[in-house]
């Protein structure tokens, strides 16, 4: 019979009982489990209970249904569970060419917040300003990318999904912002200042197809669906040898065609262009594609 080997036993342990230490621990119930159960105390329908939500700085977005006694109940004891003071009621979606989103504040004083996102602090107002909880992994991506010493253009800057993390973790030489929603270039300067990057980070407040520049850029970020429609201003402002990171929809079935599309065009402008990345974000419609595409742009 084999035998199984034990590490020796310290020598002031030698000969010692050893105790196990058998004090109780309680597990702190979970959020939806906790408002659960003060709905059922409260004789509040507990089929109306959202079983997620939306964390930003020190609010919530919930998705509540019911009369609004009834939800300002629920939010309440949501935000006494989870450790916040406010909580919007998720009501549509996006608005309009400034990204506005639509919320109602159900529960508590509203109004700005910080969240904290991979070393970044984001400065905003949830019900005027729009943040997607989905697209973390592209805006942490931008915290590697490199970029020291270059010149950054950000098309569609809103409040620095891409451009605060290359200003902290890069040291670029600076990021020019474009940002056609005032709010958000004000909730943009916030940001900056309150990262320590407001030296780095430039604002031009207007429609980036009518910006003008004395530079050319090293690295040109389109983060907008919309991007194609803003291909040849981004292409007049790349410098050869640059990298454009584009945002765009694509249906299933031209999922295959990015590149030749791509390069079609881009052969247009007596420029070519190496695809350096190509990725699927997310699914964002029936058919319909998220695709974050990253370009080395060249003369031909």
């Amino acid at each position: 019979m084999g035998s199984i080997p034990v590490k020796r036993i310290a020598a002031e342990r030698s000969g010692k009982p050893f105790r196990m230490d058998r004090t109780p621990r309680s597990i702190r119930s979970s959020p939806y489990q906790e408002v659960l159960k003060y709905a059922t105390e409260n004789n509040i329908a507990v089929e109306s209970l959202p079983s997620r939500w939306i964390r930003y700085g020190d609010a919530i977005l919930l998705n509540l249904q019911g009369d609004i006694a009834a939800q300002r109940k629920i939010a309440g004891a949501y935000a006494r569970s989870i450790g916040v003071s406010s909580v919007y009621r998720i009501d549509g979606g996006i608005r309009g060419i400034q990204r506005e989103p639509t919320l109602r504040l159900i529960y508590g004083p509203g109004g700005e917040i910080t969240h904290l996102e991979n070393g970044i602090r984001f400065v905003f107002d949830p019900a005027r300003i729009m943040f997607s909880p989905g697209n973390v992994n592209e805006r942490v991506s931008m915290k590697s990318f490199p970029a020291s010493g270059k010149k950054v253009l950000d098309m569609f800057s809103g409040i620095g999904y891409f451009s605060l993390p290359i200003a902290k973790y890069q040291n670029p030489e600076f990021v020019q912002c474009c940002e056609i929603n005032p709010l958000s270039a004000d909730f943009l300067q916030k940001s900056a200042e309150v990262n320590g990057v407001d030296g780095t980070i430039r604002i031009f407040r207007g429609d980036s197809r009518t910006f003008s520049s004395q530079f050319l850029y090293d690295i040109v970020i389109m983060g907008n669906f919309q991007s194609t429609i803003f291909f040849v201003k981004a292409l007049s402002l790349i410098r050869p040898g640059g990298h454009m990171i584009m945002h765009h929809l694509v249906s299933t079935d031209r999922l295959g065609d990015i590149a030749t599309a791509l390069m079609r065009r881009i052969a247009r402008y007596s420029l070519s262009a190496e695809i350096v990345d190509s990725h699927i974000v997310k699914s964002v419609a029936p058919n319909y594609y998220h695709v974050s595409t990253t370009l080395r742009i060249s003369q031909r």
